[in-house]
């Protein structure tokens, strides 16, 4: 945690490089929100099909979602999502320029309770059992 889903439309001026722009998110959320950098996921896509207000004139969209645990304090929330703001500013300026565009940010809180994952580690032994069972096979009898 925290996962970063970033959206845009297919509209705007930039390609953005994945790798450049989740790398400075991470790093500046990371000091803004206390988050460690190894615990980010991070996507983008480029949506091709949108539709924005009335649709009569050229508009854009950059949304990014941070999703994370609830608890954090309403002024640590607000740090995170202007630093956000001011990193996909930065990424997202020509876009800003030449069209109506709307850059947010926003922080969706999930339940703790409700979240399930595995992790590889959770299932190192399995995967021991697993590797063993297949050099057994492969070599007809045990290795």
């Amino acid at each position: 945690m925290p996962h970063l889903v970033l959206e845009y439309s297919g509209n705007v001026r930039e390609t953005p490089d994945p790798a450049e722009l989740f790398t400075e998110l991470h790093t500046a959320l990371a000091e803004a929100g206390g988050f460690r950098l190894q615990d980010f996921k991070s996507r983008a896509g480029r949506a091709q099909v949108y539709f924005i207000g009335d649709g009569s004139r050229e508009q854009a969209f950059v949304n990014l979602d941070i999703r994370t645990f609830g608890g954090k304090s309403p002024e640590l929330r607000t740090a995170v999502s202007e630093t956000a703001l001011a990193v996909l500013r930065e990424h997202f300026r020509r876009t800003l320029a030449e069209t109506d565009c709307d850059v947010s940010v926003q922080i969706t809180e999930l339940d703790r309770p409700s979240y399930a994952r595995t992790r590889s580690a959770d299932l190192s032994d399995i995967f021991e059992h697993t590797t063993e069972h297949t050099t057994e096979h492969a070599t007809g009898g045990a290795a």
